[in-house]
């Protein structure tokens, strides 16, 4: 009896231990109506994971696996991609309300070539073109005060003679 005791201790440190299944986050929430209070919605997309949505709007997708996640809202028009990922909590509900616009594009659109405006500055917003313009103007004035200083007659110093 007098080994028993270690030896139960050792055995409960050497065995493998049973892994911790991993913690997975649920997300809920419901998609909004258009605003002539039609449901367009049909699913949610997180990641790969697809919600039925119900006639009210809402939905529920269960066994998330954590971090960031795309969500998408799938209409019969097509699927709508939110631009933001979201984050999925290990362990926890999060709570959303989605909204579509009608074929409206969300992310900002760029001008046409023509339309570019200039960048404000002109020539001075370049650091290199105006220290050119600023160096080369100081040069230019500097000759042009030399040439008007710069007399024929030079007084000879009396301590030459």
């Amino acid at each position: 009896m007098q080994f028993t005791m270690p030896f139960v201790l050792v055995s409960l440190l050497a065995a493998p231990r049973a892994a911790a299944p991993p913690q997975t986050g649920s997300l809920s929430g419901r998609v909004l109506p258009s605003p002539d209070g039609r449901q367009m919605a049909s699913r949610v997309w997180i990641r790969d994971f697809p919600a039925a949505v119900a006639s009210d709007g809402s939905f529920v997708a269960a066994n998330l696996p954590p971090g960031l996640a795309e969500i998408a809202v799938e209409t019969p028009k097509g699927l709508y991609v939110i631009s933001t990922p979201f984050l999925i909590a290990p362990a926890a509900t999060e709570r959303v309300h989605l909204a579509l616009r009608d074929r409206e594009d969300t992310s900002p659109k760029t001008p046409p070539e023509k339309e570019k405006k200039k960048k404000p500055g002109g020539i001075w917003a370049n650091p290199a073109t105006a220290t050119l313009i600023i160096v080369g103007s100081a040069i230019v004035l500097g000759v042009a005060v030399d040439q008007l200083t710069h007399t024929e007659n030079v007084p000879v110093s009396p301590s030459t003679n």
